[in-house]
């Protein structure tokens, strides 16, 4: 849970500390969409044989899922909210 940085006091340990866990998030978040954009949308399943049984593949869910949870804990996040409205980039989140 982030504390709201407008309650802190710029400058201090823990206004550094809620900055830092922030910017982290969005990185996390960046990579995550990253991740999406290169992962394959299916896999092949446990069984899957191409000539007998194309029909054993898997939908690869995992890295949109991924991305989803951390755009939601971000838009939950009041710094987040905020750097990126200062940085212009709030639709990252949207």
């Amino acid at each position: 849970m982030t504390i709201a940085s407008s309650r802190l006091i710029p400058g201090t340990d823990a206004y550094w500390h809620d900055r830092k866990e922030a910017f982290a998030l969005i990185r996390r978040f960046e990579n995550a969409i990253a991740a999406c954009k290169r992962a394959p949308l299916y896999l092949p399943g446990r069984d899957y044989d191409e000539e007998d049984n194309s029909d054993d593949v898997v939908e690869n869910l995992g890295p949109w899922d991924r991305a989803d949870a951390l755009r939601t804990e971000a838009r939950g996040n009041l710094t987040v909210v905020e750097i990126l409205t200062a940085q212009k980039r709030l639709a990252l989140i949207d």
